[in-house]
């Protein structure tokens, strides 16, 4: 179903071309008073019946598509969903706080210290990740060079940073 507001424009646009097209008639060629008389009722009636359409369109309830739930990640059947990390302070705005404080350079117990254990411990290409788990939140990284201390970090992505 197309939104009321693209018929009302499709019903206005209607309206200019049937407009047009009985000027253009009349100008072109000389008519009788009477006949041009007529013509401008015929147009009336048809305004009036448009404007009536436009309306009962716009009092009709819209019909909105139904919402869709987005997609619940479920583990696969042998692998265990990672236990959420905790956020500080049980709130949104310390953990914002918390990953405010994290940099490069910083030593493993520094971060530890900072955010608390990570979920889950990764080697990728011969450099630990700590991988953070928040439950309805997300996820977060953090890179450590050869050397052991923080090459890069990705803080949780809720769309608050």
């Amino acid at each position: 179903m197309r939104h009321p507001s693209s018929r009302l424009e499709q019903l206005s646009a209607a309206v200019f071309v049937g407009l047009a097209a009985a000027l253009l008639p009349a100008q072109a060629q000389e008519q009788d008073p009477a006949s041009l008389q007529k013509e401008v009722d015929q147009l009336r009636q048809e305004v009036q019946g448009l404007k009536e359409q436009v309306k009962s369109l716009q009092e009709a309830p819209s019909a909105t598509p139904p919402q869709t739930q987005p997609a619940v990640k479920q583990p696969a059947p042998n692998q265990v969903e990672p236990t959420p990390a905790k956020p500080p302070a049980g709130s949104i705005t310390a953990l914002r706080e918390s990953w405010s404080h994290v940099g490069k350079g910083m030593t493993k117990a520094q971060i530890e210290d900072v955010l608390g254990p990570p979920t889950n411990e990764l080697t990728i290409n011969g450099k630990l990740v700590w991988y953070y788990y928040y439950a309805g939140i997300g996820g977060s990284s953090v890179f450590f060079n050869g050397n052991g201390r923080v090459s890069s970090h990705q803080r949780p992505t809720v769309g608050w940073w």
